[in-house]
C-alpha cells in the first residue's frame, strides 16, 4: 500500500493512504493536492522502515549513543546520591550549598494514593466522573537493551 506523508501528518478523512489509492478518491471533499503519480510524499508502507533508517540513520545512530551515555550517567547518578543520601543522614546535615547546587535531604514520610483500577471496579461510575481526559503529544520511546 502507497502511505502519504501528507496524510499521516495532518489528514482532514482520518486515512494514512495516498489520495491516489483511496477507494474514495472521486467524492473525497479533502482530497490531495498534489494528487499525481510519483508525489514526493508517498512512500510504499513496506519499505518504511528501510527509508527510514536511510533518510535519519546519523540522527538515529546519534540519539541511540547519547540514550546509552545518558542511562550510564542517570546510574552513576543513582548511586551517588544514595551515597550523599547515607552521608546526610549519618551526620545530621539538612541542607548545603555550592556554587551551582544546592542540596536538600527529604526525610521519609508516606504518601497516599488512589487505586484506580480497585476504584474502576468497585466504583465505576465515581471513576467516570472524576476522570479527566488530557492529549498526549507524540513522542519517540527509546529502550536499552
Amino acid at each position: 500500500m502507497i502511505k502519504c506523508k501528507q496524510a499521516i501528518e495532518s489528514s482532514a478523512c482520518g486515512k494514512t493512504c495516498c489520495c491516489l489509492e483511496c477507494e474514495e478518491k472521486d467524492t473525497c471533499k479533502d482530497i490531495c493536492t498534489e494528487l499525481k503519480e510519483g508525489c514526493e510524499d508517498a512512500f510504499e508502507d513496506e519499505n518504511a522502515l528501510a527509508t527510514l533508517q536511510s533518510e535519519a540513520g546519523t540522527v538515529i545512530q546519534a540519539i541511540a549513543a547519547l540514550t546509552v551515555q545518558k542511562k550510564a550517567i542517570e546510574d552513576q547518578e543513582k548511586a551517588m546520591r544514595a551515597q550523599l543520601l547515607a552521608a546526610m543522614e549519618k551526620y545530621g546535615v539538612k541542607s548545603f550549598e555550592s556554587n551551582a547546587v544546592k542540596f536538600v535531604y527529604v526525610a521519609p514520610t508516606t504518601r497516599t494514593t488512589i487505586d484506580s483500577a480497585k476504584l474502576k471496579k468497585y466504583l465505576p461510575n465515581v471513576a467516570a466522573k472524576y476522570s479527566k481526559t488530557s492529549l498526549v503529544s507524540a513522542s519517540v520511546k527509546i529502550t536499552i537493551k
